[in-house]
């Protein structure tokens, strides 16, 4: 047996099991991640690898800050890699629906455009979800008909169809009406 106890790094990997495993008996940390080869060998990531999943976040940054899955590139399964949500677009990888809108991460940014951190990306006073799910509103512009009224106002004060700049169709724009009246 080889034994547990010999391990010239103090990193908790015994001499020759680090030969064989082609990691550095000399050197605790044997890819710079932060983490001892001993942790990484136990918690299944790769002691010869700072980024197991390639992912663009290091071992240590997942497993001791972010609490992401190391050896996953999307922990949340929300179609965004763990590093684009941390790094680029400011979300939780942890987290499928960062700003709790209703629409996945993912989904706000490879499909509508939206920002996955903010519930109302075009702040016009309607949740992203309620634009693109049950609107049909453009959800990045504030003023779907380009009518001069916000589509939360049309929606929620002045019961007017924020996709059509003359709701009752008497060739008076809506926000002509609006004021006028």
């Amino acid at each position: 047996a080889l034994g547990s106890t010999i391990s010239v790094d103090s990193d908790g990997v015994h001499f020759l099991a680090e030969v064989v495993g082609e990691t550095e008996p000399m050197n605790s940390d044997t890819d710079n991640d932060g983490l001892h080869d001993g942790i990484e060998i136990n918690g299944n990531t790769d002691p010869l690898k700072s980024d197991t999943d390639g992912d663009n976040l290091s071992d240590y940054l997942e497993l001791r800050t972010l609490e992401t899955l190391a050896t996953e590139r999307d922990t949340d399964n929300d179609g965004l890699n763990d590093g684009v949500e941390y790094n680029k677009y400011d979300s939780n990888p942890t987290v499928p629906d960062t700003d709790a809108d209703g629409l996945e991460d993912g989904e706000e940014i490879n499909i509508y455009g939206t920002d996955p951190s903010s519930s109302d990306t075009d702040k016009d006073g309607l949740n992203d979800s309620k634009e693109v799910l049950n609107l049909s509103t453009d959800p990045v512009s504030k003023d779907s008909d380009s009518d001069g009224i916000a589509d939360g106002q049309e929606v929620n004060k002045f019961g007017t169809d924020p996709k059509n700049a003359d709701t009752d169709d008497d060739k008076i724009n809506d926000s002509e009406e609006i004021n006028i009246y």
